[in-house]
């Protein structure tokens, strides 16, 4: 008997910048925005060029779970909405074809930590 497991991959990614609530965001100039979208942006290509992880092919389909390491916790649509600047950036950089429910399931967490940072797993 022949047994077929599909196997999975797993990508991680590790980003030393928190996320911002998302009241931080709202209240923040568009430039502001931009600026942060760029610095995630830098630092999730930063982290594929080192761990070799690759671009994803146009249409396919994953899963996201950004998990957030803070000081202090969010509540959960502060934590979401204030991470839509590094989504944008995971699309930019092709970590992610697009960041609607039909390519992408997103999932969010956060966990206390002295050590403030962010973590990205990309599962196929």
């Amino acid at each position: 008997m022949v047994c077929h497991i599909k196997q999975t991959e797993t990508d991680i990614l590790e980003i030393k910048k928190k996320i911002k609530s998302n009241n931080v965001m709202l209240r923040s100039h568009w430039s502001v925005k931009r600026t942060d979208r760029k610095e995630y942006a830098l630092l999730v290509r930063s982290q594929m060029k080192l761990k070799k992880i690759k671009y994803i092919q146009p249409g396919s389909k994953c899963t996201i779970m950004i998990i957030s390491y803070r000081k202090r916790l969010l509540d959960f649509d502060n934590l979401v909405g204030g991470a839509k600047t590094l989504v944008d950036a995971l699309v930019e950089e092709c970590l992610i074809h697009d960041d609607s429910p039909e390519y992408v399931n997103l999932i969010y967490e956060q966990y206390k930590a002295k050590q403030e940072s962010t973590m990205v797993i990309r599962k196929f």
